[in-house]
């Protein structure tokens, strides 16, 4: 018995080393996120179903509630690895001499869109079917709800009011509000006409009655289809003394892309626990509105940048000059591709 007992813990002894070993050897990376949402899908389909740990990565996901540039600052402090967000972020701070690349597509069709309460809609008499400027144009008069100056929900309702013809500062009234809770609080209250933000968010308030103006991430709109919206993006220098790590982070990232387009219900089910507090016909309806968005491949395009340049360059007042082509690198997804080739094709 005592034989038995002493061969049996010397057993759990070694499992419990090899499990220890093995932990110690996994390379902690820290990814900065402007926020939580459908906008990170791939990135949590390759944390629940073990592609990063498969390739030995510990990934620690911190979110900036204060957006993307908060983000991006720890990753230019060294207090983050990697930045999952707006590549327009990026592709300022490196107009102002940081040198950061985005490596790996994470959502290529715009995340966020505008939705408007039913009788602003009605008002405006437009609906599913009426011309893409003609529901823009539904925005002259009303109280738009954005998380903040500068973001990228302010820079979309700018976008398609100018687009439209309209001046976003005269025929409209853009309003901060802040996160989901204090929009869905301010649009079920009256105290906004409309809001900027992504699935799920925008979903609930369709499912309370709202009018979604446009579907951004089938790419109903032609000068945002095909807009690199979310995307791993770190400083060249840490991309060059990590590099077998961000290959890593690629491989990863690539296998949970491929699961999304090949088995979109097995990674359906991976997301939702990531969703526990949304109810299951929102998040039934956020997942298929989004599903078109995200890439069967994580390699980064030239015209998907350049679309950002081109969305920055019509609403900010400082306008963006450099050459796209310094923006991003596709090195890394060249590196991975061969190892999976099987994945390999081109983008949806």
């Amino acid at each position: 018995m005592f034989k038995r007992l002493v061969t049996a813990t010397a057993f759990a002894s070694v499992l419990l080393c090899g499990f220890a070993t093995q932990a110690a050897e996994l390379t902690k990376v820290k990814l900065a996120f402007p926020s939580e949402g459908f906008l990170y899908v791939p990135i949590y389909v390759a944390q629940k179903l073990g592609y990063f740990a498969e390739e030995g990565l510990d990934i620690e996901v911190i979110v900036f509630q204060k957006g993307g540039s908060a983000a991006l600052t720890a990753v230019l402090g060294r207090d983050a690895d990697a930045y999952v967000g707006l590549p327009a972020v990026a592709i300022r701070a490196r107009t102002k001499g940081q040198n950061v690349q985005a490596f790996a597509s994470v959502q290529t069709q715009f995340g966020s869109t505008v939705v408007i309460d039913a009788s602003s809609a009605k008002n405006a008499g437009v609906s599913a079917a009426s011309p893409l400027t003609a529901r823009a144009q539904a925005l002259k008069g009303l109280k738009i709800g954005v998380t903040g100056p500068g973001s990228t929900t302010d820079m979309l309702v700018r976008y398609l009011a100018k687009d439209a013809g309209l001046s976003p500062d005269k025929d409209l009234t853009i309003m901060p509000i802040g996160g989901a809770p204090n929009m869905l609080a301010a649009f079920s209250q009256g105290s906004i006409n409309g809001f900027s933000l992504s699935p799920p968010t925008i979903t609930t308030a369709e499912q309370q009655g709202g009018f979604v103006l446009m579907d951004l991430a089938k790419g109903e709109y032609p000068p945002l289809n095909g807009f690199l919206f979310t995307a791993m993006i770190a400083r060249e220098d840490w991309l060059a003394s990590n590099t077998d790590t961000a290959r890593k982070m690629v491989k990863a990232l690539w296998r949970a892309e491929q699961l999304i387009v090949t088995d979109p219900d097995k990674a359906r089910e991976a997301v939702r626990p990531y969703f526990a507090h949304t109810a299951a016909p929102i998040f039934d309806s956020a997942w298929t509105a989004s599903l078109p968005s995200y890439p069967a491949t994580p390699r980064v395009e030239l015209s998907d940048v350049q679309k950002n340049i081109s969305f920055m360059n019509a609403v900010e007042a400082e306008p963006v000059s450099l050459d796209p082509h310094t923006v991003f690198t596709n090195a890394i997804v060249d590196a991975v591709a061969p190892v999976l080739s099987d994945a390999q094709g081109a983008q949806k």
